[in-house]
């Protein structure tokens, strides 16, 4: 005769917990962090690219004059149109409060800053056409070629980078 065994007892099937939407999985964070490094590059190349336009402009700039004297040979209209474009040049790449109300022998001394001391510079060489070239009658070729080259020399050297961007940045960092 067969005992009759106790019935099993079997429990429920369990099912595992929901899946939750937060946190999300590692892959999620990392896509995150990807984009985000992505646009801060995309700004940054931009911003740059912003800048040495303004050095690529203010250059055309320059030999467009240089053409435009060659034609007309007004060396007023000349000196003029490269301070304007030096003035321009320096507010827009470096804090306005630093350039824009220097005037004279103070304009001329910063525009030198950049600038080697071993070669010519605004101070020492044909600046003077751009604090006192209006008051006179003419002056020599020499100066003129002078002006441009320097003039030239002094663009090439502008910051890719604002300064005045830069200088609120440390500030905010210290």
């Amino acid at each position: 005769m067969q005992t009759a065994s106790p019935p099993l007892e079997l429990k429920d099937i369990h099912l595992p917990d929901a899946v939750s939407l937060w946190p999300p999985a590692i892959g999620y964070w990392l896509v995150l962090g990807l984009v985000i490094v992505c646009i801060i590059m995309f700004i940054s190349i931009k911003k740059l690219r912003q800048r040495r336009q303004v050095k690529r402009l203010a250059l055309t700039e320059l030999n467009k004059i240089k053409k435009q004297f060659k034609i007309d040979h007004d060396e007023k209209k000349l000196v003029s149109a490269v301070s304007e474009l030096l003035r321009r040049a320096a507010i827009s790449s470096y804090p306005r409060s630093d350039c824009a109300s220097l005037t004279g022998n103070d304009w001329l001394k910063w525009l030198d800053q950049p600038l080697s001391k071993d070669k010519l510079n605004f101070t020492d060489g044909s600046g003077y056409l751009l604090t006192e070239f209006i008051y006179s009658k003419s002056a020599k070729a020499d100066d003129i070629n002078q002006l441009l080259s320097v003039s030239q020399r002094w663009l090439k050297t502008l910051p890719a980078v604002n300064s005045a961007t830069q200088q609120t940045q440390e500030a905010q960092a210290s």
